[in-house]
């Protein structure tokens, strides 16, 4: 789980050189040390709780259907496939970003790898939750271990550690640009909630999860940053690839080629626990009502939602990658509209749901959940009010054009798909479930 929970959220150091290019090394540093404690934090701490408090499959989705209604639950769900959208697409980019380094991809190349990353990770996924963990344990250890060496090689580096020189150019479009770059690093800490039907105690384990690996993901990118930006005297050309780069100076060709299998082998993992999060999205809502109901079928022997996966695979074949910047920004965005649900969830479901005995709360009374609910907002706002100073308007207007397609979605899938089906469905889940217990479960002949 920890594994999984890594490659959700970071998936190593690599996809932060961009940050390093556009923020320069020293305000990346620093927001490497903030956007953990103001976003990474409190997103955990949601998650946890909430886990705790309805450990059901569909995470997140039921959490906002039980705290704020059926349409609130559908926005949610429907925000965060437009950002797993553009989140998906970056991976086939840090993929052949760190294998052109080995050998040259055209174009036609690309699309290929793009391919054979999006259908290996869907056959693992069409195996079931363990052997995509099993695997994430073997490729955490995969694409860590050059970073290992990398800090090997440079260890004498950080024994005489300086301050990286300034950049250059406009402060403020510095900070939005690396506060965007940084938070998409950083966040994703509910998306694992999805499949909390399908983990041993789930109430227990998530947030056991998501306090060991936190400092694992923060020391997995200071670490690995402090060692390569001791090394350059320019960040100008830093960008997806750029470790390899750092590596074949520090170490020799071998660890070169080591840092960008390495990358290769970090956007297979990070797509492939991707895969295995968003593919119980359509499975709920087709089972809500809002989609097909084939979607809703899986394998009884793996609990596996094939008919989902391999559509979310042929919909990300179809995908042409963008570019980072504009990726990044997209994914953000989405991101924090949807975790602002997941908040305003939290705080109405200490209401709603008072019953909490012997489960983890967030502690400090209203105060404390007030500052965990407020953090990653107001980061959010300030990332926005930076962003448009860079000129990046149009980007942001296309993405409240599609974040306005919630509504119509909404309704229209609902009066096509009769959802949502269910007593327990319209309950949030929450009928399934007693003191954190499954109940008995319902036979498909009810469902």
């Amino acid at each position: 789980m920890v594994a999984l929970l890594y490659l959700v959220v970071s998936g190593g150091a690599y996809g932060i050189e961009d940050a390093v290019r556009v923020a320069g090394p020293r305000l990346t540093l620093l927001l490497c040390l903030i956007i953990p404690v103001t976003l990474s934090l409190p997103t955990a701490l949601m998650a946890a709780e909430l886990t705790a408090l309805m450990p059901v499959e569909g995470g997140f989705y039921f959490w906002v259907k039980a705290g704020l209604g059926p349409f609130a639950g559908f926005a949610e769900a429907w925000l965060t496939m437009l950002f797993t959208i553009a989140d998906t697409a970056i991976y086939p980019v840090l993929f052949g970003a760190y294998l052109s380094y080995l050998f040259p991809i055209g174009g036609s190349g690309r699309i290929i790898l793009a391919l054979a990353l999006i259908w290996g990770a869907g056959l693992l996924n069409l195996s079931g939750i363990r052997t995509v963990g099993r695997s994430s344990v073997g490729m955490s250890l995969a694409l860590l271990a050059p970073f290992g060496l990398l800090l090997l090689v440079g260890y004498h580096r950080l024994l005489h550690w300086q301050m990286p020189a300034p950049g250059g150019g406009s402060f403020l479009v510095a900070l939005g640009g690396g506060l965007t770059i940084v938070m998409w690093n950083f966040g994703g800490w509910e998306n694992l909630s999805t499949v909390s039907g399908e983990l041993e105690a789930p109430g227990r384990n998530y947030l056991r999860g998501v306090l060991l690996t936190l400092p694992i993901v923060v020391l997995g990118y200071l670490l690995p940053l402090a060692v390569a930006l001791s090394a350059i005297k320019s960040v100008s050309d830093w960008q997806a690839g750029a470790f390899a780069s750092v590596g074949a100076h520090l170490g020799g060709p071998w660890l070169g080629v080591l840092l960008a299998l390495g990358g290769s082998i970090s956007a297979f993992a990070m797509f492939n626990a991707a895969l295995l999060w968003i593919s119980r999205l359509p499975f709920v809502l087709a089972r809500e009502g809002y989609l097909p109901r084939k979607l809703g079928d899986r394998a009884a022997s793996e609990a596996v939602p094939r008919r989902a996966v391999i559509a979310c695979c042929i919909v990300f074949s179809l995908l042409a990658p963008l570019g980072f910047i504009t990726l990044v920004l997209f994914d953000v965005f989405f991101y924090m509209l949807a975790l602002a649900l997941e908040m305003a969830a939290l705080i109405r479901l200490r209401t709603r749901r008072p019953e909490r005995a012997g489960k983890f709360m967030i502690g400090g009374g209203r105060g404390g959940l007030y500052l965990v609910a407020a953090a990653p907002l107001l980061t959010w706002l300030a990332t926005l009010g930076f962003a448009l100073v860079q000129g990046v308007r149009r980007d942001l207007l296309i993405a409240l054009l599609l974040a306005a397609t919630t509504a119509p979605a909404y309704f229209i899938l609902r009066r096509a798909y009769d959802g949502p089906a269910s007593e327990a469905q319209r309950d949030g889940g929450w009928a399934d479930y007693r003191g954190g217990k499954r109940r008995k479960p319902r036979s498909p002949a009810h469902d």
